[in-house]
């Protein structure tokens, strides 16, 4: 099959060398389909002729009505949270909506947004993870966990004023524990630390910006329990969730219901319920590790190209 993704026009090289998660899955998907004996490109959508590919993959909403536009059919992935947080009345909801219904199938990484735009092109795909990169260590039932959040913050476009991740209440956990805590993710989560400055109060509080993704293993590695207490993501499960399960480390996050997690305690951004699923991690931590391993080798990305193969073949042009 001659499989060609979109190339999502953001400025981050595929593969991105730190953030950039649309590209690091496009990229994910080009090598699995290589490794399947397919041929497979990234271009520009400007770069794409009628005819030319048996499968168009496109990632963005306004690059799939471009694609609409020429007259290529193409398959239409969804990532964009900001069609759900600025309602169905946003300009936003409304270009995706119209990439969703001149795709020839939508697919969705979380299940509230199959609901959300009830549109019969829509189906549930869930994010993967590299399992060969994000592999675990051997390491003893921790009685004082080092925890690890990894995440870009902010909503809206804006940086510095909203918690969407929830780092606060990671720091509360830490604090009231009285434990050692990491919070990665790009440059710009610095604008959101400049407007909390209390946080810096916490001696235990370690902030890193911009590790290249080469040395993401090694800080899953040095923690021991993940935490995600996230309000919106538009993928259930995302990828650094997965890229910490993968790693071995045991995760208490917010995702949504009817979507099964297993390895991870489900907690709202609540500190009590994320403290009672702490206690049962260092309580079992080896039952843990070994359900968060089996989960992301069920969704590791080859078996995800696998299952994206089989949706190909039924739309293939």
């Amino acid at each position: 099959m001659k499989i060609c993704q979109v190339n999502p026009g953001c400025g981050i090289p595929i593969p991105p060398p730190n953030w950039g998660a649309i590209e690091k899955i496009v990229w994910e998907f080009h090598l699995n389909f290589r490794d399947l004996n397919h041929k497979s490109d990234i271009k520009f959508a400007n770069q794409i002729h009628t005819g030319e590919y048996d499968i168009v993959h496109c990632h963005v909403a306004n690059l799939a009505l471009q694609l609409a536009a020429k007259g290529i059919p193409y398959v239409y992935q969804l990532h964009d949270h900001h069609a759900y947080h600025y309602g169905k009345d946003s300009s936003t909801y409304k270009e995706n909506l119209e990439a969703i219904d001149k795709s020839l199938i939508t697919l969705l990484p979380a299940r509230f947004l199959v609901a959300y735009f009830d549109h019969p092109k829509v189906i549930y795909f869930s994010h993967g993870v590299n399992t060969d990169i994000f592999y675990p260590i051997e390491k003893l039932p921790p009685q004082n966990p080092k925890l690890l959040m990894v995440a870009a913050n902010g909503l809206g476009g804006t940086h510095g004023g909203f918690d969407r991740k929830g780092f606060t209440f990671g720091l509360a956990l830490a604090m009231k524990r009285n434990l050692d805590i990491t919070i990665a993710g790009p440059g710009f989560n610095k604008s959101w630390f400049n407007n909390n400055l209390w946080m810096f109060n916490y001696s235990k509080l370690n902030l890193v910006f911009d590790t290249p993704n080469s040395e993401l293993l090694d800080l899953y590695h040095k923690h021991d329990i993940f935490l995600h207490p996230s309000m919106l993501e538009a993928g259930h499960p995302n990828l650094t969730l997965l890229e910490a399960m993968s790693s071995g480390l045991p995760t208490i996050a917010n995702w949504e219901l009817g979507t099964d997690l297993h390895g991870a305690w489900r907690a709202p951004r609540d500190v009590f319920e994320m403290e009672r699923g702490l206690n049962d991690m260092i309580n079992n931590f080896d039952a843990y590790r070994n359900k968060c391993l089996a989960t992301s080798q069920k969704l590791s990305w080859l078996n995800r190209s696998k299952d994206l193969i089989e949706i190909y073949k039924k739309f293939k042009f």
